[in-house]
């Protein structure tokens, strides 16, 4: 199979973005209790929320997606059945170590290189984003129409309502998901299109994946330089602001360790945040257990390969 080149794989996303927004979906109205049996959809979502709970199991995400696929299919462009696909492809990346690790090592100065890794991250981060792209159609139709009107990625975001905060945090975050696990090259080539789009989600809902928003920009920009859009300064700030509203969240901590601390040197930091990350105990996080668990593994990952980052 032929690859594309990072900045056309750059983009050929903004372009599956600009059409998927700029169709209007069709979304039927919700049915009534009594005939939810009668309704596939529902049924297909019901199937898949009973599963989801014991998506640490590969099995039983398995049965949620599948399930949460044949939902969608059946009404595509529904937002309450492409989110919850949107999320479960999300968590697959996740899962799969899709978080960004080997690129965001790299341009934090570390000797690993996502390269061409990483198949199975990169297709649910893409099925992520699609998903999140359907959703955004009906709750945002003036976004994909401002975009392809040659509007820039901020002042198409802004017109995106606090309804939308969510799938836009699921579309910016697949698509530089995908990036990432192309390598640095792909990065920069999407970073003007997804950054504007992960702020205007922040600013709609820090709160979307216990503050996701926040995590990424604080992330990302300690991947990019300060030209590109990033820096240390506007690293820590995000950061900060996840610790200060979500402070149990493990994800933060091994994402600034993992990019920020890797980009300072910061060996002390490294250490006492991904020490913060093991000891936490995923059963104290109720819903977000499954993702705790994943980020005490991507803890323990990291302080592996210490020495190959410092």
């Amino acid at each position: 199979m032929r690859r594309r080149s990072p900045r056309l794989a750059g983009a050929t996303l903004l372009a599956a973005a600009l059409l998927a927004c700029a169709r209007p979906a069709q979304v039927e109205a919700a049915p009534e209790a009594g005939a939810a049996a009668a309704d596939p959809a529902a049924a297909a979502l019901a199937e898949g929320t009973a599963a989801w709970p014991d998506r640490g199991q590969p099995a039983r995400l398995a049965a949620a997606l599948d399930a949460f696929r044949r939902a969608a299919k059946v009404r595509p462009g529904d937002p309450a059945l492409e989110l919850p696909l949107a999320r479960a492809e999300a968590f697959r990346a996740l899962a799969a170590g899709g978080a960004g690790s080997a690129a965001g090592a790299t341009m934090a100065g570390g000797a690993t290189s996502a390269g061409g890794a990483w198949p199975e991250a990169r297709a649910a981060h893409e099925a992520s984003a699609r998903a999140a792209e359907r959703a955004l159609a009906s709750l945002a139709p003036a976004f994909g129409k401002a975009l392809q009107a040659g509007q820039s990625p901020a002042d198409a975001a802004a017109l995106v309502p606090a309804a939308g905060a969510e799938a836009l945090y699921w579309l910016a975050l697949g698509h530089m998901g995908v990036a990432q696990a192309t390598g640095h090259a792909a990065v920069l080539a999407v970073k003007d299109q997804v950054l504007p789009l992960m702020a205007r989600a922040a600013g709609l809902d820090e709160a979307v994946d216990e503050g996701g928003p926040l995590r990424a920009l604080g992330a990302w920009s300690a991947m990019l330089p300060v030209a590109a859009g990033g820096g240390v300064a506007a690293a820590r700030a995000r950061f900060a602001r996840a610790a200060e509203r979500f402070p149990d969240e493990p994800w933060r901590r091994v994402l600034e360790a993992r990019t920020l601390a890797v980009l300072l040197q910061d060996r002390a930091a490294f250490e006492s945040l991904l020490g913060e990350a093991l000891a936490t105990e995923p059963g104290a996080h109720g819903a977000r257990a499954p993702e705790a668990a994943l980020a005490r593994r991507e803890a323990q990952a990291l302080l592996d390969k210490k020495a190959s980052l410092f």
